[in-house]
């Protein structure tokens, strides 16, 4: 049953340790059905899965807002050890390699009060500066967060910003190709098509459920793992904590998060692979990986295709989320744009505003550093 909101009504306020969120699983999963926004990365299947394999869960506290027993409102967070700049008591929505967005779960039928209730538990946990990385800054979470701020009369900023592709419903594929894929780009994606359809037969696999799930999954850690990222240690494979978090994942028979694995086959063997996880009415994707032996084919773009005519012509999703840092491969096949960037804000008693400048000119400066050096490794 939905919950009626009492216009400025004051919700309870908690910090809970995550042994504590394990007992409130069955509310937490319903809040995530009446989130504002669709926060894959908050849910508890995505939640636990990394908390019980690639983080560490005893640094994460989460700041709960409840109405009696019902959840209303809820962000995972840490505390800077070493706050930057050191005189500032920093902290943080919580956030991993594998996770893109970092806006908190909020009931839609009464937001601002249950953003409200967010803002009283991270000043109840530190007075300085917080930051939400990653955010959907133009999103309706952190603008209901924006407007308690305002109410208080507290500062706040958005930096950091970059564009995050996207895809919505609403065209036919046939329309989408020709009006948003440049026709360079089609004549080679097709030619591709052609060269590799002269090698073998070309299908595609849907996985959701179950077995086929279970093995479309161990198709795309063995592809990932045998390219460029497995000589690199970043592959879902090459550790076993992160192939710990894939399967917790992704081969859990936990029905509260739909799962679903593309495959690309040449004669029936994998040859590229994408995984998407779907909140609400989204999918957000995780990784995808190709057979090297068939890059000059194009094989991770022509799976993209697929999953593109697949979403266009389905229901399964109204909008899908490439959860990239920035630019992407991807950019290049999906045109809508989601802006993402640091939602930062300060609680400080003492020159707020000030305070707040200071901190995001730090992290903007740390920015530059790492693109830097991103740069200098490139060369």
């Amino acid at each position: 049953m939905p919950v009626r909101c009492v216009p400025e009504k004051r919700f309870d306020v908690s910090v809970k340790s995550l042994l504590e969120m394990r007992h409130l699983i069955e509310e937490w999963e319903d809040l995530c059905k009446r989130s504002l926004e669709d926060v894959v990365y908050y849910t508890p299947v995505y939640t636990l899965a990394l908390l019980d394999t690639v983080c560490n869960g005893d640094q994460v506290q989460f700041v709960v807002v409840q109405d009696g027993p019902v959840l209303m409102a809820l962000l995972p967070v840490v505390i800077a050890r070493l706050p930057v700049p050191a005189i500032m008591a920093a902290g943080s929505a919580w956030m991993s390699d594998y996770t893109f967005s970092t806006v908190p779960l909020i009931d839609r039928t009464c937001p601002i009060e249950a953003a409200d209730g967010i803002i009283d538990g991270l000043q109840k946990l530190r007075r300085g500066e917080w930051l939400l990385p990653a955010a959907n800054i133009d999103g309706q979470c952190s603008q209901v967060l924006i407007r308690a701020m305002e109410r208080r009369g507290m500062p706040w900023s958005k930096t950091g910003r970059f564009e995050r592709a996207s895809i919505s419903r609403g065209k036919n594929f046939e329309d989408y190709v020709s009006g948003c894929i440049g026709s360079k780009r089609r004549r080679e994606l097709e030619r591709c098509r052609r060269r590799l359809e002269e090698l073998g037969k070309v299908t595609h696999e849907i996985h959701t459920s179950e077995a086929g799930l279970n093995q479309a999954l161990q198709a795309f850690l063995e592809l990932e793992v045998s390219g460029w990222k497995g000589k690199q240690g970043t592959a879902l494979a090459s550790k076993p904590a992160t192939r710990n978090f894939a399967l917790s994942l992704f081969a859990s028979s936990d029905e509260s998060l739909r799962r679903r694995v593309d495959l690309l086959l040449l004669d029936g063997k994998p040859i590229a692979a994408g995984m998407i996880v779907l909140c609400g009415d989204t999918g957000f994707t995780i990784k995808g990986a190709y057979d090297e032996k068939y890059s000059k084919y194009s094989g991770g773009l022509l799976l993209e295709i697929e999953v593109i005519k697949s979403f266009l012509a389905g229901t399964w999703a109204k909008r899908l989320d490439a959860a990239t840092a920035g630019d992407h491969v991807i950019d290049q096949l999906w045109f809508d744009r989601v802006p993402v960037g640091n939602l930062v804000f300060s609680f400080s008693r003492f020159a707020p505003s000030l305070r707040l400048n200071i901190y995001v000119r730090s992290l903007e400066l740390r920015r530059q550093v790492k693109e830097w050096l991103k740069r200098k490794l490139q060369r």
